[in-house]
């Protein structure tokens, strides 16, 4: 991808990049990995061109013309960035899987309204939502308007493929009303869907750490809301987060280990309780330092607690911690809190 002001220096970076030494066809000769230049797409992306796709481009012998759309990773990028083709593209994909569904819902021995449900959940949206984030901005009307904005066409195109769904799920009439098959089958309306993935999508961008590429894009776009030429990044950080969402956001780094990584400590879970009380007590004949921890959660307040047993004391060691209301914190944080505290203990 080579961004620029005009398509002749955009060209001009992108055979710089494949002629240049030690560049990409100077690669793929010292690799012997050679470059099928005869499969090689050419998209001229600006929402100004009206009737051309733009001037094809020159590489080495070879001339790549350029095209109305591309595939990349699964999603058809137009060269108006519009988006049309993708929406026609998932509109298919939904509809053949309704189709599928179909065949499997029959009356006399198909499956149950249930797992058509759990299958359209499961199979068909993700299938047909594949980067929705991407090529549609949630639908919302602003207060003081009636005029709704966002991919609305988009969205009233796609939502046809839910409707024959509920139309399967509910065994209900073509006349019955779209809403109403949603609240019996438990759906959520189309429009509150594609507003959860968007949401979705947007808050694990707002995770991303600090290393990650994508990082700096997201902390920029979410700074300031440009007038003109907004992306779908501007569109959905204004719409779920505030300028600061990408600071404030808890960063969650993934832990990997070698294949033959071996933790430095022993679990043992035992299978019932009397289990648990003999290898209590086994533990305790064994050493001196007995830990207890435990997070629970009563009357709607949420803490932590640890206890250290020392062998031949009678005076315990304690720790604990009030963490909040079980609005702000759950039980699940009040268990990792005691471990915290043992450790502290310790």
């Amino acid at each position: 991808m080579a961004i620029g002001y005009t398509f002749d220096e955009t060209h001009q970076k992108l055979t710089d990049f494949f002629e240049r030494p030690q560049g990409a066809n100077e690669w793929s000769r010292t690799h012997n990995s050679t470059f099928s230049l005869d499969k090689f797409g050419l998209l001229n992306a600006s929402r100004t061109l009206k009737n051309s796709l733009g001037p094809a481009l020159q590489l080495g012998s070879t001339l790549i013309k350029p095209s109305d759309h591309h595939r990349f990773l699964g999603f058809l990028m137009d060269y108006r960035l519009r988006y049309h083709q993708h929406v026609a593209y998932a509109l298919g994909k939904g509809m053949a899987w309704v189709a599928t569904l179909r065949r499997l819902a029959r009356s006399q021995y198909g499956l149950t309204p249930g797992l058509v449900r759990r299958l359209y959940l499961a199979v068909a949206v993700p299938s047909m939502l594949y980067a929705v984030d991407t090529f549609i901005t949630p639908v919302q009307t602003h207060p003081g308007q009636t005029r709704r904005s966002g991919s609305v066409g988009a969205v009233r195109k796609l939502a046809r493929v839910q409707r024959e769904a509920l139309l399967l799920i509910t065994g209900a009439m073509r006349t019955t009303a779209t809403d109403v098959m949603a609240a019996h089958a438990d759906l959520l309306p189309f429009n509150s869907l594609i507003d959860k993935l968007c949401q979705r999508a947007t808050i694990r961008m707002c995770t991303l750490p600090s290393t990650h590429p994508l990082s700096p894009h997201v902390k920029r776009a979410a700074t300031r809301y440009v007038r003109k030429h907004r992306l779908q990044l501007h569109e959905l950080l204004h719409l779920y987060t505030t300028p600061d969402t990408p600071q404030r956001m808890e960063k969650v780094l993934a832990v990997r280990h070698h294949p033959a990584w071996t933790p430095a400590h022993w679990v043992d879970i035992a299978s019932s309780k009397d289990e648990a009380l003999d290898k209590d007590e086994e533990w305790a004949q064994r050493h001196k330092i007995l830990v207890y921890s435990d997070g629970s959660q009563r009357r709607s307040k949420v803490g932590a607690s640890a206890v250290l047993l020392r062998a031949g004391s009678s005076r315990p060691k304690t720790l604990y911690y009030h963490l909040g209301t079980d609005r702000q914190h759950g039980i699940y944080e009040a268990e990792i809190v005691g471990s915290i505290l043992g450790t502290q203990l310790l």
